[in-house]
């Protein structure tokens, strides 16, 4: 598992992926400015590592901007309602 730390916006994300029975477990860590940081649960298993990191960079880039997973960054939809996938962490 390697952790690449990727600043966007006003955050630095930290996708991970972790091994679990014979697939990898995509997670994330999005780290504030000011220190506070929020880690999701499983975002979903892919069948590499960098697939898994893949998709939750993705995840947290497209929750940043306020738009579904998976929709391109051009086509920003606004929302008064957050994901709950990422929790604060101590």
């Amino acid at each position: 598992m390697r952790n690449t730390e990727v600043a966007y916006k006003n955050v630095y994300l930290i996708p991970l992926a972790a091994y679990d029975e014979g697939l990898y477990a995509a997670m994330l860590i999005v780290r504030e400015l000011n220190g506070l940081q929020r880690a999701s649960g499983v975002l979903g298993h892919f069948s590499g590592p960098a697939e898994a990191r893949q998709f939750a960079l993705a995840y947290g880039m497209a929750e940043i901007d306020d738009r579904p997973p998976g929709a391109p960054a051009a086509l920003l939809q606004p929302s008064g309602r957050k994901d709950a996938a990422l929790r604060h962490a101590a």
